[in-house]
């Protein structure tokens, strides 16, 4: 028994040592559009290779890898169809993880080529800080990329939100940072009184706002552009920070939330972030791969003790925090 328990660990092991090859096969699986042209029904490795253009041995291989993590059927004739765990990767599908696939396949695979010099030295090992973000934003394939990423995330944790936060008291609502807006969503189909803004560089605002309308949300959501390093403009009775203080640094972060405190007046501040606790185990793997990720560009994810300290420089106080979809928390906060 025993010699079967350690070789299942060590194949546990394994499975995490050769991991990569997933990701990466995913994202080209994403990239030439397998799961997007087996929508409707199985076809073959030939056809699928002339529909992509490519080299009709390396789509098989592609496919055959595909199939052996079940996201794809192989049947007779080297055909293959879509399973329903491949159809999470469709791009029209509901709770679609492509733009995640495609993200983590391209700028996150990137980003952890350099986590050693990280390690090493605290510092960022890949491309960071505001003028990187704008170079990303104002490239459209990459902006895509990263913001439909986002949004599919977004989308989920704010139809969490929705449920378990109070919004009766609010007129409007503004996604600071929030690239296509995908946050407002739940919280507007929930309650038919809030109008909503986001607030991101002005090169998004076109597909932020088509995102939205395909989300059945036109007319309720306008779109303010600007940088929150500059300042925040007034005018919301709430403003929403998700997943940007983890983006930065100590000194970045109170520049941003020094202009949001300028612009809240009485309002109120809500951040959605994971929370490390204060001592972790294989539990909180989410949080923590959270914040290697953030250690290559610069950011890291924070403790509660951190978050308190981070918000009290910046003039503002922490009145509660709530747990949502799991691992993710809500900071409610207004100025001190």
């Amino acid at each position: 028994m025993a010699t079967a328990d350690v070789r299942a660990d060590r194949d546990a092991l394994v499975e995490m040592i050769t991991g990569a090859w997933k990701t990466r096969v995913i994202g080209e699986g994403v990239r030439f559009g397998i799961f997007d042209l087996l929508t409707n029904g199985a076809k073959s490795a030939d056809s699928l290779a002339k529909a992509v253009g490519v080299d009709e041995d390396g789509i098989k291989r592609l496919l055959r890898g595909l199939a052996v993590l079940g996201l794809l059927r192989h049947e007779p004739d080297d055909c293959f169809a879509l399973t329903p765990l491949g159809a999470c990767l469709r791009r029209e599908t509901p709770d679609s993880l492509n733009g995640f696939a495609g993200h983590w396949a391209g700028r996150m695979w990137e980003s952890f080529a350099g986590i050693g010099h990280s390690f090493q030295t605290g510092e960022a090992s890949a491309p960071s800080g505001p003028e990187h973000f704008v170079s990303v934003q104002a490239d459209p394939a990459q902006s895509d990329v990263f913001n439909r990423a986002m949004a599919e995330g977004s989308l989920r944790i704010g139809r969490a939100l929705a449920k378990s936060y109070d919004f009766s008291g609010i007129a409007r609502l503004r996604d600071v940072g929030g690239g296509y807006g995908a946050l407002l969503v739940g919280p507007l189909e929930a309650n038919p009184h809030l109008a909503g803004d986001i607030y991101d560089l002005p090169s998004l605002a076109d597909n932020a706002l088509r995102y939205l309308s395909e989300q059945g949300l036109d007319g309720r959501v306008d779109y303010l552009g600007g940088s929150f390093f500059d300042h925040v403009p007034p005018g919301a009775d709430c403003l929403l920070l998700k997943y940007i203080l983890h983006d930065w640094n100590d000194a970045k972060c109170l520049t941003i939330l020094q202009h949001c405190r300028v612009a809240l007046g009485k309002g109120r501040l809500l951040i959605i972030e994971r929370i490390v606790p204060d001592t972790v185990s294989e539990k909180d793997v989410e949080v923590i791969r959270g914040d290697l990720t953030m250690l290559t560009v610069g950011g890291k994810e924070r403790t509660e003790a951190d978050y308190h300290s981070l918000l009290g420089q910046a003039g503002l106080v922490i009145s509660r925090i709530l747990p949502i979809d799991g691992v993710f928390s809500l900071i409610e906060a207004r100025v001190a």
